[in-house]
């Protein structure tokens, strides 16, 4: 079947199967059936509250059931299905929030789907309660059940989509509804805090949501769970922090009363550090409710916990529990309406919802894309078993190299106030870099990485901002990672001693003494990529996020800052790097066999 309007293109066997795995691929479903479209259907949730949504059933004789896919969001159902070609991330047209995937062809495929428009949503009664809380989740669970029970429904029920629509489901799947069978997620966030605070250093990307969602009954979380008085005080509180006065969308935000404007953003800025708003939206807390199999994907993504999520819930879930992680490309090759993973996502369903051999689970569980190989590699736990731990020295005059500094002087960088002296964009803002000798091989980077910095500031709180770069023997570089830290929010535990695990505790900020040289240990996104020959590894410390959405940019508060980075004997810094030296030749996807 191929569509080039839709991007759709299902006759060519997708590059990251492998046949040696693939069986019973002949079984796997096929578009025979038209599609039946039951638009504005009401349901009920458990607390009355009338919710619309929108069935997509094959049209088949009376008596046929089928599985059920729920595709939930706050994104509205009315968009879901737009007629438009798949268009690439930050292109012209593309848009963020049609991420149901291809509806009509699972439905052909023998699946109903039902999309709802979310409570306050939309054609749907109630109070809209923000991304990812408690509500949504046992709402969802109430359109499971009640699909479930349809005549024309198996009772054996999935969840698709990505992004907003992948993160929702293991919170759902958490409160284990009886009839939601398996789930498959193209993205998973372990901590929607460290999501929007990446190490505690505020990343405004939520005010976006709220545009995003077009919800029509708005209240906050603080506004329902707060008196009067405490969130009064908590707002004027949070106006005369610096990072706010810093910010006209900070200060606009949080100066309407009553806050009903941008809800979920107030929400968002006022909560600082890590509380009970965040506690209901951190999957950390419920991961071991899970009781069902998951299927975990992942882009390369360099800011926000979409490469973290899907590796801790695969470590850290009911280990009894089947489970699969695929990361397939980068983020910014990400195309919506999203249909890349579509046959991906039949061979799991057909297997769990309508036990159909697919073979999907005779792979080893971990499926990567060694990013600048463009190949597929099965793995079988997180970090590699085979990872060899080295440790990258920061030296003077920008070196990096795997022999530590003796009596080398710091590197210092200076942010210099007024911010209006600064150039327009991020990525022109002054920095140190560091990077290593031309690579004498191609060098595997695959895992976590850690960076470990000595260093002293003038102030009592700052931000480090850290940029993992690729430089070709020309001097491009390409952009691949990165990691940030609040200083205030530095202190650290290790998860089972793991020196690649850092855990901070957020819950408060602890003010730096002026001049102390302090150890600060920053997590760095996840990645998996060949370093060629020739090439080096260059990191970058800003004290500013540098995303190219500059309009969003969270800037530090308005006073000079002096960083300097100490690489001594007594005091080094240096990245923790996960290189793999090398991998068997089975592991890999073999072209001739797909």
């Amino acid at each position: 079947m191929a569509d080039n309007y839709s991007g759709r293109d299902y006759d060519k066997m997708p590059e990251y199967w492998d046949k040696r795995y693939a069986r019973g691929l002949e079984n796997l479903s096929k578009p025979v059936y038209q599609v039946i479209k039951e638009e504005d259907v009401p349901m009920y949730t458990r607390d009355g509250v009338r919710l619309m949504v929108d069935i997509y059933r094959p049209d088949a004789p009376a008596g046929e059931r089928f599985p059920g896919l729920v595709a939930y969001s706050s994104y509205g159902k009315s968009v879901q299905t737009l007629d438009r070609a798949p268009l690439q991330f930050k292109t012209v047209l593309m848009d963020h929030t049609i991420e149901a995937g291809d509806v009509e062809y699972y439905v052909q495929c023998g699946y109903v789907v039902c999309i709802p428009d979310a409570r306050g949503v939309g054609k749907s009664e109630g109070q809209w309660d923000g991304l990812y809380g408690r509500q949504e989740a046992e709402d969802c669970c109430d359109v499971i059940e009640w699909l479930a029970e349809q005549p024309w429904c198996t009772g054996n029920i999935g969840m698709i989509g990505i992004s907003y629509f992948s993160i929702l489901q293991p919170f759902v799947a958490a409160l284990q509804p009886p009839h939601l069978k398996a789930i498959m997620m193209c993205e998973v966030l372990d901590s929607l805090y460290h999501h929007n605070y990446v190490g505690g250093a505020f990343f405004d990307r939520s005010f976006l949501y709220n545009h995003f969602c077009p919800a029509n009954n708005q209240m906050s979380w603080s506004e329902r769970h707060y008196t009067e008085e405490e969130l009064k005080e908590k707002v004027e509180r949070r106006l005369q922090d610096p990072d706010v006065k810093a910010s006209a969308l900070l200060t606009r935000v949080l100066s309407c009363w009553p806050p009903r404007h941008q809800s979920y953003f107030f929400d968002i800025i006022l909560h600082n550090c890590d509380d009970d708003f965040w506690f209901e939206r951190t999957l950390t807390n419920f991961v071991d409710k899970i009781k069902i199999p998951m299927y975990l994907g992942s882009e390369y993504y360099d800011r926000g916990r979409f490469t973290q999520g899907p590796f801790y819930v695969f470590n850290h879930c009911d280990p009894s529990i089947p489970r699969k992680v695929l990361c397939p490309e980068s983020h910014d090759d990400l195309f919506l309406p999203h249909r890349a993973l579509t046959l991906e996502y039949l061979r799991w369903y057909d297997y769990w919802l309508k036990g159909v051999d697919t073979g999907i689970m005779d792979e080893p569980p971990i499926k990567l894309k060694v990013e600048a190989t463009g190949k597929y590699r099965y793995e079988h736990e997180w970090p590699l078993a085979r990872t060899q731990w080295k440790k990258l020295y920061l030296r003077a005059g920008g070196r990096m190299d795997f022999t530590p500094g003796e009596g080398e002087g710091p590197d210092t960088l200076v942010f210099r106030s007024p911010l209006t002296e600064q150039p327009v964009y991020p990525r022109e803002v002054p920095g140190l870099s560091w990077s290593t000798n031309p690579l004498p091989e191609d060098t595997e980077v695959t895992g976590p990485l850690t960076l470990y910095l000595s260093a002293a500031l003038n102030t009592a709180d700052a931000q480090f901002n850290i940029l993992l770069n690729d430089v070709d023997e020309q001097g491009s570089r390409q952009y691949i990672t990165s990691g940030s830290l609040r200083a205030s929010h530095r202190l650290t535990g290790f998860e089972k001693e793991q020196p690649w695990a850092p855990r901070h505790d957020h819950s408060r900020s602890v003010p730096l003494v002026p001049g102390e040289i302090n150890q600060f240990v920053l997590e760095i996104m996840t990645i998996s990529r060949c370093f060629k020959k020739g090439h080096r590894i260059e990191i970058v410390l800003k004290n500013i996020c540098n995303t190219e959405f500059n309009f969003i940019t969270f800037i530090p508060p308005l006073e000079t800052t002096q960083y300097d980075i100490y690489h001594t004997g007594a005091h080094p810094s240096y990245l923790l790097l996960p290189v793999i030296p090398e991998s068997p030749e089975e592991n890999w996807l073999q072209p001739e066999a797909r």
